[in-house]
């Protein structure tokens, strides 16, 4: 367990084995689409009461079931298992032809090993000590021999929405210590770093002044602390997911993290495309859709796919779990999905290139928290227009599996980036809520996601990815990428971007881009990182406490927020395209091939606090429409509350339309000429001149050829 300097050389050379064994074929990807459920499983059912929800889903046309094997429900005693109610479970989905993707929570011991699991059914945390560890390695080889060769056996899911730990826990505390004498050789380099004075690495303890934000506070242990809670999530998964492939090399392995846009900084996806086969996410409505208002989470859904997609191995990604029913007790936000709701949400996913949607679910709890909550059937297993709505999906993608099984979504060669380095500054330096409101920890992502749906209501196809796993050596003319109130960027990729340029990219910028680096500098103070790429300087940033409008070359008037910044030209490259009240406010430089648009006023952040998108639309439109006029389909216009999905199987495609809002949605849909309609999902019309007005939350799904 320890990471020490051998340890991580073997993890290193363990993750590229891993993607060596994916590349080779060794854990294969499920290729099948579908859209399933969470099967729940407790001590108080019976066999029989199983293989009846297995048949029920069987009959709904849902050929996935999700279920937990809970160690503290299997082992009763020591080294005594029980799995007869799982052994029930595979004996129904292989008699229904029900696949089962297997979560191992795997790390939530039997309270006989540890009195700290006392009092809970579970918990989602990784393992108490290395003591634990061990045990629930011999938990994982039972749970994996016994079912690796079962048909019905469709991944191996490690734990369930996997993000927290305590930090006084023994295998933390150890985990850390060594981690941070990997990181500084000597305990005098980090006190040095720190501004501390420890006698030695075996003395560091978790301290609440790691995670203070109180004004002042040093913040090189906060930013180890951050990198430590993404290191040790990814070392627990390699560890499980390196159990598992002891005893099975052929199937797939997962996972569903949770909390994508308040835990950007938390997941090093770029390091997990070693770990597993698939990536997967919760998706909650109640829980992790809230960034955006409740009339648009078709937005919050496909974009949360986006970011799976792209940064997935070989893009294989699906929807680790979708809220199915009421939440009437639990949740940030009361919801229950209507169909209309759920054929939006899970039609958004597949368009985006999801290869299975998982529902939270299809039975019930029976005591406790969410009890008799989340269930997508009646509580006797009736219908509802929920689980009618998923079954004429799966119908659908059954009557068409010969398209949707090797179709990949049509996309943009434009990039959203989200900044991991911005949440983390904002929330170390933020979190009390001093200056301006707008500007929480979460504002960037919010921001990101609002140009994601100004875009999609033109009908765009937008990707999303990380600062640092941009391909930005790998890409260049013809590609453009969006940042926008990235307020910290990091030094080292900003070569990168000027280089990506150079070879013909574009970059618009947009707010307060890189006014710190990563590591909280403010670095207009001395050389500013920024300059080699827009050609500038900040001059200086005042605070309005009424937004100010500004012009842009082309473009015409916009609304900035609070802020107001002044710009400077510095190269002879540069030029200024916009200005405000008091001075420049936007410049755009060329480089070598390509070019960069500063924008220092946020229009995103001004548009997302009214509520509005048209304005940002425009910026977007006038900037980018050459892009959009080379995609297949698109919007004649601004279709507000609409988001297009495209597929591709060879010369054929399925557009999928969804309309957010509670109110009509009228637009026109630019098609190919010679390609023709067939609709097989929804009852909208398409007219021959491409006009459609969609309802209340409506989706039309059309196959093309």
């Amino acid at each position: 367990m320890k990471p020490n300097l051998k340890t991580m050389k073997f993890f290193k050379i363990f993750l590229l084995c891993m993607a060596t064994s994916m590349l080779f074929g060794n854990a294969t990807a499920q290729e099948r689409i579908d859209v399933g459920a969470e099967l729940w499983i407790e001590p108080s059912q019976s066999e029989t009461e199983v293989e009846n929800w297995v048949k029920t889903m069987a009959e709904s046309k849902m050929r996935s079931a999700r279920a937990f094997l809970m160690w503290n429900y299997i082992e009763t005693a020591p080294k005594a298992y029980d799995f007869h109610l799982y052994d029930a479970l595979f004996r129904a989905a292989e008699k229904y032809g029900v696949e089962i993707e297997a979560t191992l929570f795997c790390t939530h011991a039997p309270v006989f090993y540890c009195k700290k699991y006392g009092y809970s059914s579970q918990r989602h945390v990784l393992y108490y000590s290395k003591e634990i560890k061990a045990l629930s390695d011999d938990f994982v080889r039972e749970c994996v021999v016994r079912y690796r060769d079962s048909k019905a056996l469709g991944s191996w899911w490690i734990l369930n929405e996997a993000r927290s730990f305590k930090a006084h826990d023994p295998y933390t505390v150890e985990f850390t210590q060594n981690w941070l004498r990997n990181k500084y050789g000597t305990i005098e380099a980090l006190n040095k770093e720190w501004i501390t004075d420890f006698s030695s690495f075996e003395e560091i303890k978790f301290d609440d002044n790691w995670t203070s934000t109180r004004a002042f506070i040093w913040n090189s242990a906060n930013r180890d602390w951050i990198d430590i809670s993404r290191d040790i999530l990814t070392h627990t998964f390699a560890e499980i997911t390196k159990t598992v492939r002891k005893y099975d090399q052929k199937t797939p392995v997962t996972s569903n993290p949770a909390d994508f846009f308040g835990s950007l900084d938390r997941y090093d996806l770029a390091s997990l495309r070693g770990v597993f086969d698939i990536f997967g996410a919760s998706m909650h409505a109640a829980w992790q859709l809230q960034m955006m208002p409740r009339d648009k989470y078709a937005y919050s859904t496909a974009g949360i796919c986006e970011i799976l997609r792209a940064h997935a191995p070989n893009n294989h990604f699906w929807v680790g779990e979708m809220q199915a029913g009421n939440n009437i007790f639990s949740g940030r936000t009361p919801i229950c999905p209507e169909r209309n709701d759920l054929a939006q949400w899970v039609w958004s996913s597949i368009g985006t290139g999801a290869r299975k949607v998982i529902y939270w679910s299809a039975n019930y709890r029976r005591q406790s928290g969410e009890a008799g909550e989340w269930g997508i059937f009646g509580f006797k297993g009736e219908d509802t227009d929920r689980s009618i709505v998923t079954k004429e999906i799966n119908e659908v993608i059954e009557k068409n599996q010969d398209f949707f099984k090797a179709s990949k979504p049509e996309l943009s060669n434009i990039t959203l980036i989200l900044s991991p380095e911005t949440q983390r500054m904002l929330r170390h330096i933020r979190t009390d809520y001093v200056g301006v409101r707008e500007t929480e920890p979460n504002s960037q992502v919010y921001t990101t996601f609002h140009w994601f749906e100004a875009l999609a209501e033109r009908g765009y196809q937008p990707q999303m990815r990380y600062f640092s796993d941009y391909e930005w050596e790998k890409r260049g003319e013809g590609d453009v990428v969006i940042v926008a109130n990235a307020f910290a960027v990091p030094s080292s990729v900003v070569p990168r971007m000027v280089e990506f340029v150079k070879r013909g990219g574009k970059v618009i910028l947009e707010g307060l881009v890189g006014f710190y680096n990563e590591n909280e500098v403010c670095t207009s103070l001395g050389q500013f990182d920024l300059e080699p790429l827009v050609g500038g300087v900040y001059e200086d940033i005042r605070y309005r406490e009424t937004p100010q409008y500004f012009n842009i070359e082309g473009v015409g008037e916009l609304l900035g927020h609070a802020w107001h910044p002044i710009l400077r030209a510095t190269s002879p490259t540069a030029r200024v395209i916009g200005k405000g009240a008091e001075g420049a406010v936007a410049l755009h430089n060329k480089l070598g091939k390509g070019e960069v648009y500063w924008i220092a006023p946020s229009v995103s952040m001004s548009q997302l606090s009214k509520g509005e998108s048209e304005e940002l639309a425009h910026l977007a439109n006038v900037l980018l429409s050459e892009h959009l006029t080379k995609q297949p389909f698109r919007f004649a216009g601004h279709a507000s509350g609409a988001l297009l999905r495209v597929l591709r199987n060879g010369n054929e495609y399925v557009t999928i339309i969804t309309n957010n809002l509670r109110t009509p949605c009228s637009l026109k849909l630019v098609a190919p000429k010679d390609m023709t309609a067939t609709p097989i999902f929804g009852s909208a019309k398409l007219g021959k001149s491409g006009k459609l007005t969609l309802g209340d939350r409506e989706t039309l799904v059309l196959r093309w050829k």
